[in-house]
C-alpha cells in the first residue's frame, strides 16, 4: 500500500465591488487583482465603462498553465543539453474560450507556442521532448480533463 503524499496551495479572497476581486498567495503575501476583459464584462452585463478593465480569472488560468508548461518543456531540454533560458525559449499562449449553452463561460483550449533558437541538430530532441512534456507538467495535467492542452513548436535555427 502506498502513501500518497499530499500538499496544501493557500490563498485567501476578497470579493470587493464587483467585478473586482483579489487573491493574496499565503506563500508570499502578493496579492493579485481579478477583475473582468471588456468583452467579458459585457458578457455578464456590465454596461461599458462602469467596470474598470482587469484581468480576468480566465487569463490567470491560462497564463499559469503556460507557465507551467515551459518551464517543464525547458527543463526536459535542459536536461538534453538543449539551452532553454532567456531569449533561447519564449512562448505565446492562447486560450480559446467559449459560451456554454446555459451562459457559462468556459475555457475550452489552451493552445502554447514554443519559440525555441537552438542547433538545427537539436531539433529531433526538442521536437520529441514537445510530444509528451505536457504530460508532466503539474497544471496542464491538472486541468487536462476539461480544458484540451495543445503545445506547438517553433523551431528556429541558429
Amino acid at each position: 500500500m502506498s502513501t500518497e503524499t499530499v500538499h496544501h496551495v493557500h490563498a485567501q479572497l476578497f470579493r470587493e465591488a464587483p467585478p473586482v476581486r483579489r487573491a493574496r498567495l499565503a506563500i508570499t503575501g502578493e496579492e493579485v487583482v481579478f477583475g473582468v476583459p471588456k468583452w467579458q464584462g459585457e458578457h455578464y452585463g456590465f454596461a461599458p465603462g462602469t467596470a474598470d478593465e482587469n484581468p480576468g480569472t480566465l487569463d490567470y488560468l491560462v497564463a499559469s498553465v503556460a507557465g507551467c508548461l515551459i518551464g517543464t518543456f525547458g527543463g526536459a531540454l535542459k536536461a538534453r543539453g538543449i539551452t532553454a533560458s532567456g531569449d533561447a525559449l519564449t512562448a505565446d499562449a492562447d486560450g480559446e474560450v467559449v459560451v456554454d449553452p446555459d451562459g457559462v463561460l468556459r475555457l475550452r483550449t489552451i493552445t502554447v507556442t514554443y519559440h525555441l533558437r537552438a542547433q538545427e541538430e537539436q531539433r529531433a530532441a526538442a521536437e520529441r521532448v514537445n510530444t509528451h512534456h505536457a504530460a508532466h507538467c503539474p497544471n496542464a495535467r491538472s486541468v487536462a480533463a476539461a480544458i484540451d492542452i495543445v503545445t506547438l513548436l517553433d523551431f528556429i535555427p541558429v
